[in-house]
């Protein structure tokens, strides 16, 4: 009976120790991952700003475009151009 107590004083302490050691792995696994998962969440928030940051500045832009394209074929603004050219 003494061997069996001898090996389970040592058998019990290192069985003990592998399973904490497994579940600390696996813990660190899982918050590594909810960390990536996070990181790819921001990453898609950023990237949808600043999608939606260029689709505006692409309207005003249009915008405006279309403003001066109004203004240089108005007659009006042809006429000006022709009467400043001849003075």
């Amino acid at each position: 009976m003494g061997t069996l107590w001898g090996f389970l004083a040592v058998a019990v302490p290192f069985i003990m120790s592998m399973i904490i050691t497994a579940i600390f792995t696996e813990h660190r696994k899982s918050m590594k991952m909810l960390e990536i998962e996070n990181q790819k969440v921001q990453q898609t928030n950023v990237q949808n700003e600043v999608s939606d940051a260029v689709k505006r500045e692409i309207g005003e832009i249009l915008k405006r475009i279309e403003t001066l394209e109004a203004i240089v074929t108005d007659r009006k603004y042809q006429l000006d151009e022709k009467i400043t050219r001849l003075k």
